[in-house]
């Protein structure tokens, strides 16, 4: 096992003080795998009698399981033909705070590789908008296919830094998630070769970048709308200070109440706005979430736009990639 970089168990030892040996101690075990079930497509009997592996429920997320360690459900023609989704428990919290809603326009604003969008999508039952944002192109192309194979059929894939879209697409959106580029802490079970990819001055070049990326999406935030704020790390840099630092930077925005419902039918009690999962207490990976409302009303905002007022953001299409789908259309409408 890749040991842990000593200034990173440093912290979590002060961070986390008697419960840090319980923490180390959750790095040596199995990492835990989640299927969630794709409500976009149905198969005709339940997914339960033809995907074996399921395990307990995860209580956080909708038509979500825990799923065997070595179960073979990634290569089932099920997963191919998108009837579920295979994604990290923690994962699903973000979207499952932000509760996006079938007639809203929602903003997935670091979007790749599609977990969170796909079940943002889910949420939204094939009704009202959905945007999602990937500024590395290949990452993006993932991201399409991804929601290609869920079946999601209201959703836009850009690929575009969020300072340009801010620019576009300002007070559009009901409600955004920003899963932010992070250290990745919280990873370091699931995926150990990160913890070589670590150093001590990680936390404060993430969290330098993640400020820029909130900022850009408080703008593009209608009045009344949710901003759903979340990474897969520990330390404070990444996590609440970069809230606090936004919400003074920002006093239209107001921390949310809410609870998250766990295993053992207790629940775990937002703090100013923000919660964090642990390895040692969920059956799940590390990480962090807030749920935060922008307040006011549109009078001191600039003139909310529409998706289609803002074509020039994109390029467009060549005469070979026009010819391509009308050729593709032609084959599959006849009229």
């Amino acid at each position: 096992m890749i040991p842990l970089p000593p200034a990173f168990a440093q912290k979590m030892q002060a961070e986390l003080g008697a419960d840090a040996d319980t923490y180390f101690a959750s790095l040596e075990k199995l990492y835990v795998r989640g299927l969630r079930i794709n409500p976009l497509k149905t198969p005709d009997v339940p997914i339960n009698t033809l995907i074996q592996d399921l395990a307990t429920p995860i209580p956080w997320a909708d038509d979500a399981y825990e799923l065997e360690i070595n179960s073979p459900a990634g290569s089932h023609l099920l997963h191919a033909c998108g009837a579920y989704y295979l994604q990290e428990p923690s994962a699903m919290l973000p979207a499952s705070l932000l509760k996006a809603q079938p007639s809203e326009t929602v903003l997935d604003l670091c979007a790749a590789p599609g977990g969170k969008s796909t079940q943002l999508a889910a949420q939204m039952r094939g009704q009202g908008t959905l945007v999602c944002n990937e500024i590395v192109r290949s990452r993006a192309a993932v991201l399409s296919g991804n929601l290609e194979r869920m079946g999601v059929c209201n959703a836009l894939v850009v690929s575009q830094n969020p300072e340009t879209l801010a620019h576009r697409w300002p007070g559009l959106f009901d409600a955004i998630l920003v899963d932010a580029p992070c250290s990745g802490e919280g990873m370091f079970r699931r995926h150990p070769e990160a913890r070589l990819e670590w150093d001590a001055q990680s936390p404060q070049r993430c969290a330098i970048r993640q400020r820029l990326i909130l900022n850009s999406a408080a703008s593009m935030l209608k009045p009344g709308g949710r901003l759903c704020y979340s990474t897969c790390t520990f330390n404070r840099e990444e996590n609440e200070d970069t809230i606090h630092a936004f919400l003074a930077a920002h006093p239209e925005f107001k921390p949310l109440v809410f609870s998250v419902p766990l295993a053992n039918g207790k629940t775990l009690s937002s703090q100013s706005g923000c919660v964090r999962l642990y390895p040692h207490t969920v059956d799940g990976e590390g990480h962090f979430a807030a749920l935060l409302q922008k307040t006011g009303t549109h009078e001191n905002e600039a003139s909310p736009v529409t998706l289609q007022a803002a074509q020039q953001l994109f390029e467009k299409p060549s005469a070979k990639d026009i010819a391509l789908y009308t050729g593709i259309c032609q084959r599959c409408f006849p009229r």
